[in-house]
């Protein structure tokens, strides 16, 4: 079993900062295709980009709605990989607020974990329009879009409104 890391713990101690924690039981062939991607990974990172009318920014990808990140790469803080990802999913320019939400997310197999922590922070844009051809090639992103009302079936929806304010 992989433990948080501790930067989770030390992030996880700030006030006002949701712990969670997401455990999903996969199949032998689920788990081979994230091995790749995930093994290597120890932080991923998302953006709750809020305008100025409220709306919130938001990507679709494999017919779910997630706020805009990724991997934090090598050398990079936090805050970095939110500017890049944000970037490079959506088009828009951000400024990094505050920590939201950390979580420890894992995949199980039998006795076999994949697990990696990730991030929500809060973010404003500085622009706002969006990328014609949203996120780098092999994303999978079908679209981006500001959104008045967070979907129902979008992932970590609970992160997302409370970073808006809102509790589910």
């Amino acid at each position: 079993m992989t433990a948080p890391s501790p930067r989770f713990a030390e992030l996880a101690a700030r006030d006002g900062v949701l712990e969670r924690r997401k455990v999903e039981s996969v199949d032998a062939d689920r788990f081979a295709a994230l091995e790749p991607k995930v093994g290597p990974m120890t932080w991923a990172v998302g953006a709750v980009v809020t305008d100025d009318a409220g709306r919130v920014l938001l990507v679709r990808e494999d017919g779910e709605w997630l706020a805009p990140g990724g991997e934090v790469e090598p050398g990079e803080t936090h805050e970095e990989a939110l500017v890049r990802e944000v970037r490079e999913e959506t088009g828009v320019e951000i400024g990094v607020g505050g920590l939201v939400a950390v979580t420890n997310v894992a995949f199980e197999c039998g006795d076999d974990r994949l697990a990696f922590d990730f991030a929500h922070y809060t973010a404003i844009p500085t622009t706002t329009a969006l990328a014609v051809d949203p996120g780098l090639d092999g994303e999978g992103i079908e679209t981006v879009e500001w959104v008045e009302a967070v979907p129902e079936n979008t992932v970590d929806r609970e992160v997302v409104r409370r970073a808006r304010g809102q509790r589910d």
